[in-house]
């Protein structure tokens, strides 16, 4: 079972992205307030929780961002080393396929 945490101020889009994972029986999903850096796996955030919590800085490959098309955070946390990141109003299905990206990646330099 794979565990990904979803700390994200839009609950109902958190309850999107969680059924979403959840659907393939693979994944054990947390809504969370704060993410816990001693658990395994990948975490998803809003731009609020990345700025918030200074931990997650050392723990962009586990990250996946969601980001308003509006602001200019894109260019912000592409700097800061995050590289996966989808827009806040993306379908679920986006989030699923960043989540899935990422756990290849973590997979591939296990």
């Amino acid at each position: 079972m794979k565990t990904v945490q979803v700390a994200i101020q839009d609950r109902e889009y958190a309850d999107s992205i969680r059924n979403v994972l959840s659907q393939d029986g693979r994944h054990q999903v947390h809504l969370v307030d704060r993410p816990d850096v001693t658990l395994g796996g990948v975490i998803v955030v809003d731009t609020t929780n990345l700025d918030g919590l200074p931990l997650l800085i050392h723990q962009l490959e586990r990250l996946v961002v969601i980001v308003r098309k509006e602001d200019d955070d894109l260019s912000r946390i592409w700097d800061a080393g995050v590289r996966h990141v989808v827009f806040q109003g993306d379908p679920p299905h986006t989030a699923r396929v960043a989540v899935l990206g990422v756990e290849m990646s973590l997979g591939s330099t296990a």
